[in-house]
């Protein structure tokens, strides 16, 4: 039997609203950290691929945002059609970036304390300071935790509006009005 409202723990629509909210908001956030602090823990071309998949995940979630807004069949399609690759492609993301932390975790300890960086100051004092006072073992848990915790985001923000996606979809066959689904969707 089908439960229509497992794992839901706010309204369809509502909850899927304001974690698309949280989403967006969390994303835009932390890819903006990593364009600005990336080249401290990784590559340069790495931490530009990985803040520009930051910002990926924000502009899925603010099209999943407009989508429950205007009640989009369209694009909340496009979001569920799309989310899944992005949703896949994340847990890649937490796999490259632990084992990038890994691999440079004696870089970043030199970054931080070692002499003068190539932008001509030290990062204490700067606003990398935050993580050269953490112990570096500790400071790749908290970022693994971290990415791990904005995965089940997404991923609980892509059952969610796939929960609304399905329902606004067999809407007209439980109104009772449709014998199709296309007489359905024009009957609403």
């Amino acid at each position: 039997m089908w439960c229509n409202n497992c794992c839901l723990c706010f309204p369809v629509r509502g909850g899927a609203m304001w974690l698309a909210g949280l989403v967006i908001v969390v994303n835009a956030i932390g890819g903006i950290l990593l364009f600005l602090w990336g080249p401290y823990f990784f590559s340069s071309t790495m931490a530009m691929i990985f803040a520009g998949f930051s910002v990926i995940q924000a502009i899925t979630a603010g099209v999943a945002f407009l989508g429950l807004c205007n009640w989009s069949y369209m694009l909340t399609r496009m979001f569920v059609l799309v989310q899944w690759l992005v949703v896949f492609l994340g847990i890649a993301r937490i796999g490259t970036m632990a084992y990038q932390l890994q691999a440079n975790k004696d870089w970043i300890s030199s970054e931080c304390w070692g002499a003068v960086n190539d932008k001509g100051y030290t990062p204490m004092g700067t606003a990398a300071a935050f993580y050269c006072n953490t112990p570096i073992p500790t400071f790749i848990k908290l970022f693994i935790v971290g990415l791990v915790i904005d995965f089940v985001l997404n991923l609980y923000m892509y059952f969610v509006v796939w929960r609304f996606y399905v329902r606004m979809r067999l809407y007209p066959f439980q109104k009772g009005i449709a014998r199709t689904y296309e007489q359905g969707l024009y009957e609403i």
